[in-house]
């Protein structure tokens, strides 16, 4: 008869208890749940040993032990396995959920007693070690797994494992927190290879190798294609050179007003003032200018042929009655532009004046008005023009102001070249007419105006050149409101101040021929030196400080000797030479470059 179906006299209270423990004793000692001592079980975590004497396992069992598996009967045999009794009944678990499960390691383990002895013997469990990563040995017993977390509170009834069948026994007791498992052991470095973690740091490397060689190579290539600075010039001499003493004194007029400037250095002085007063002929420099700006004209060229009006031939009676300075021009009559302007300048012809405004601007009025707006862009805040010749008094100037035209029609050469002509010969074969400006060819004076009326008086605008050491000056004067019955007065006053000025001028050389005196700087930390062509030399006057310049607009190449630039001392223009070859920056120095 099967000793599960044997069923047991139910009773009360300990022979209730003594029943069952008799009958699991029983059941114990049957060949059904005895295991052979010649079956060895093989478990990769658990090392059994056998203890010398009986009674080494009970002194070695802990309270906590005790109190959560009863110690086994030596009827239940030595290899008995004591298990929780379950609280109900519960179906055995997947295969899969066992093999997913961890191990569940018995505290103690029970070993084979001794024949004869009258208790159990107990042994102690070694410390579980990590399964290895290979497979268990062919022979050995598949491993029990313990109940995962998530498996129910349920227990089964029996256990079973092969051929052997393990009851429950006793009260299902409280559920033991699980064990902390140790974590995946690191696998085999074949394992690494296999899987790529090692390779991947390889490949971060070479991500952070492209990443940098991607960086530089748009760093050269921004590099190189940004565009080279521009090449700049540079002085080497001081900025400015001071004369020392006193300002000159000159023989200053007592009447009116006086002005003598020196071209690129300033004025040397001023008197009477600044007001405006008429200036009579003079204003015959501004309907030359105006003319020529419009109408250029080459040096020695005569120029397109004009017809006079009829209206201008008309108005010469009456200008005659006036005691106006004419030419004498008559209806149809021919004029080249360079005869017209000569009879304008030399001869101060005030009929040439009307008939030079009606052929650039149609009438007067609007000539006129093109003669104001040429002096607001000269700065000429002091003048003002009511008609092309200066007879009217309206017209009126200062001397500063016309210092300031004068410099400017001085650098059209159509200009200078009719203003230094002493006599107007007419292409008719007429009579040769006398200038007023006698100072021509006299203490350097190369070109003027005169003026005269009743009410401005004496006027005279003029122009020299001196040589000073050879630096060629310009100076530039003006006399205005002489009281004189003619110009005359204001022509001998104009002689005594340009020979006083010509004496006050001084030189002084600041760096000789070849000497290093600039440099041109690349952009990029390179220069090249600028030599001078000929002596740096700075013209002046005692009290003067002239500033020292460097212009030019250098080239990125250029061989020794080539002129790029030049030094302005003042009235002094030096050119400066590449003192070795001019080479554009370096690949290198492009590259490196920071600004």
């Amino acid at each position: 008869m099967d000793d599960d179906a044997q069923q047991e006299p139910v009773t009360s209270g300990s022979d209730k208890k003594r029943a069952d423990d008799e009958h699991e004793s029983a059941r114990a000692a049957t060949a059904e749940f005895r295991i052979p001592e010649n079956v060895s079980l093989t478990r990769p975590d658990i090392s059994i040993r056998r203890p010398a004497t009986d009674e080494a396992a009970p002194e070695s069992a802990s309270d906590d032990d005790a109190s959560e598996e009863p110690a086994p009967t030596p009827s239940q045999g030595p290899w008995y396995v004591p298990l929780p009794k379950p609280t109900g009944e519960a179906e055995e678990p997947e295969e899969d959920e066992k093999a997913a499960a961890p191990e569940a390691v018995p505290a103690e383990t029970p070993a084979k007693p001794e024949s004869g002895s009258a208790g159990p013997t107990r042994v102690e469990a070694l410390p579980v070690l990590p399964p290895p990563s290979q497979s268990a040995p062919p022979h050995s017993p598949p491993a029990q797994s313990a109940p995962s977390q998530s498996a129910p509170a349920q227990f089964p009834a029996v256990r079973s494992s092969g051929q052997w069948t393990v009851p429950w026994d006793g009260p299902a007791p409280a559920s033991p927190a699980p064990p902390a498992l140790p974590g995946p052991p690191a696998p085999p470095l074949e394992a690494v290879a296999e899987t790529g973690a090692e390779p991947k740091r390889g490949r971060h490397w070479l991500v952070v190798v492209a990443a940098a060689l991607v960086l530089v190579a748009g760093i050269v290539v921004g590099q190189l294609a940004r565009p080279v600075p521009e090449p700049s010039v540079e002085l080497a001499l001081a900025s400015s050179h001071a004369f020392p003493g006193q300002a000159p004194a000159l023989p200053w007029p007592s009447a009116g007003q006086s002005v003598v400037h020196v071209d690129g250095l300033g004025t040397m002085g001023t008197s009477g003032g600044a007001t405006p007063i008429p200036t009579a002929s003079v204003a015959k420099v501004m309907t030359a200018y105006v003319y020529l700006r419009d109408h250029p004209l080459k040096p020695g060229e005569a120029g397109p042929v004009m017809t006079v009006s009829p209206e201008a031939a008309a108005q010469i009676p009456g200008r005659k009655q006036r005691g106006e300075s004419i030419l004498g021009v008559t209806a149809n009559q021919q004029l080249t532009q360079r005869k017209a302007l000569e009879a304008l300048m030399i001869i101060s012809a005030n009929d040439v004046a009307h008939e030079l405004a009606r052929w650039d601007a149609g009438n007067a009025q609007a000539f006129v008005a093109k003669m104001n707006a040429a002096a607001a862009s000269l700065g000429m805040t002091g003048t003002r023009y009511t008609d092309p010749s200066g007879y009217h008094s309206g017209t009126v100037s200062t001397a500063a102001d016309q210092v300031k035209l004068l410099r400017a029609a001085m650098n059209v050469p159509a200009f200078a070249e009719i203003v230094n002509t002493r006599a107007y010969v007419p292409d008719d074969g007429g009579e040769t007419r006398e200038g007023g400006n006698f100072l021509l060819g006299q203490f350097g004076v190369v070109g003027g105006k005169t003026g005269y009326t009743d009410a401005a008086g004496g006027n005279f605008v003029f122009a020299a050149r001196k040589n000073v050491a050879g630096v060629n000056t310009l100076i530039v004067g003006a006399v205005m409101g002489q009281k004189s019955p003619t110009a005359a007065g204001a022509v001998n006053t104009a002689g005594q101040l340009v020979t006083a000025a010509e004496a006050a001028l001084t030189v002084a050389t600041l760096a000789p021929k070849g000497a290093r005196v600039g440099r041109i700087d690349d952009g990029l930390g390179d220069t090249t030196p600028l030599r001078a062509a000929s002596p740096v030399t700075v013209v002046g006057w005692a009290g003067l400080t002239v500033p020292i310049r460097v212009q030019g607009d250098p080239p990125r190449e250029g061989g020794p000797g080539e002129r790029v630039a030049t030094v302005t001392a003042g009235a002094a223009r030096v050119p400066l030479e590449l003192g070795r070859t001019l080479n554009e920056p370096s690949i290198v120095k492009r590259l490196i470059r920071l600004g």
